[in-house]
């Protein structure tokens, strides 16, 4: 897990450079569990909810309630 949100920026862009779509489900949770307002929460987990969703990960479920609590989904 990245420690500032600098080497969070850092980590997700790299992660969209290897194409680690598992990093980043879990680096774009680690950001919105990290935002500091709820549209901001819900773009990253949006993004999150995405990769998921393409890779049927088990969190899709999880990110999809989140998503949901904020009519998002």
């Amino acid at each position: 897990m990245a420690s500032t949100r600098t080497d969070l920026n850092n980590s997700i862009l790299a992660a969209h450079a290897e194409e680690d779509y598992l990093g980043l489900i879990a680096l774009y949770s680690q950001a919105a569990d990290l935002a500091e307002s709820q549209d901001a929460e819900c773009f990253f987990l949006t993004y999150a909810y995405v990769f998921a969703l393409e890779l049927g990960h088990d969190n899709q479920g999880a990110l999809q309630t989140r998503l949901t609590a904020y009519d998002r989904e």
